[in-house]
């Protein structure tokens, strides 16, 4: 523990001269159904041209291989033969998303949702594309309408707070950071998201509790440990177990 808090204490003066703390995981939690619907056929090596109606076990396929331009035209292709499964347009937005293609992005999840309105993973991650592409208030009833679906899903209250945190509503962001927590005692990065809104309003021992926590549930992320050493740098708490123990024992109390 002592070998680490003389890591982090170095580190806070490159944080502290403004390098950029790595993304956050959200931008990369898509998630890909492990279930495909009936398909037609299953292709272990998809290939680049479609020459006929593509299997969505082929174009999951591409997807995973992080063949995305591959991934793209195959569910295009698949979407076209089947244009009433949500899932294909689920995953054809996914795959334009990660090629870099964020408006193709927001029209598949938007035909996702059109299909099937309550498909929560669409409204997740159509969110997502409309923040980084500076939409946050477009992102926002996309947000809502997942919680109101399951209001249960800390991932999605997370996302609450990261549109919060973008439309300027620091005490919203806040309130939803802390609700995520209660609902995933492990969610580190609510956490850390959490602790940098309490540092840029120079609230660096508040910010501690939950970074020591995150640190101690999760040491390999940078973002943490930087944001850590941040903290230190203006404060006089040092004791990083104590710090963690003391933020566990302030969760209960926003239950």
């Amino acid at each position: 523990m002592r070998k680490l808090l003389l890591t982090l204490v170095a580190g806070s003066v490159v944080a502290a001269c403004g390098r950029k703390a790595s993304p956050s995981s959200e931008a990369s939690a898509a998630e890909v159904p492990t279930t495909p619907p009936a398909t037609s056929s299953v292709a272990t090596k998809p290939v680049p041209t479609v020459t006929g109606p593509a299997s969505f076990d082929a174009a999951q396929t591409a997807f995973t291989e992080k063949r995305y331009g591959d991934a793209v035209r195959l569910f295009t292709s698949y979407t076209s033969d089947k244009p009433d499964n949500v899932w294909g347009y689920y995953m054809l937005g996914l795959s334009t998303w990660k090629a870099g293609d964020r408006d193709a992005a927001v029209n598949a999840f938007t035909l996702a949702l059109e299909k099937d309105a309550s498909h929560v993973k669409s409204h997740i991650n159509l969110s997502r594309v409309l923040i980084e592409q500076g939409r946050a208030r477009d992102a926002l009833p996309h947000v809502e309408a997942a919680l109101a679906i399951d209001s249960t899903s800390g991932e999605t209250v997370r996302l609450l707070g990261r549109v919060k945190r973008e439309l300027g509503d620091s005490a919203g962001a806040i309130t939803a950071y802390k609700r995520a927590i209660v609902l995933d005692e492990r969610d580190v990065w609510s956490m850390n998201n959490l602790a940098k809104l309490y540092i840029g309003q120079g609230k660096y021992d508040e910010a501690l509790g939950p970074l020591a926590r995150a640190v101690e549930i999760d040491s390999t992320v940078p973002a943490f440990q930087n944001n850590l050493g941040l903290a230190l740098g203006h404060s006089t708490r040092v004791d990083l177990g104590a710090l963690a123990r003391s933020f566990e024992e302030q969760i209960k109390t926003w239950r």
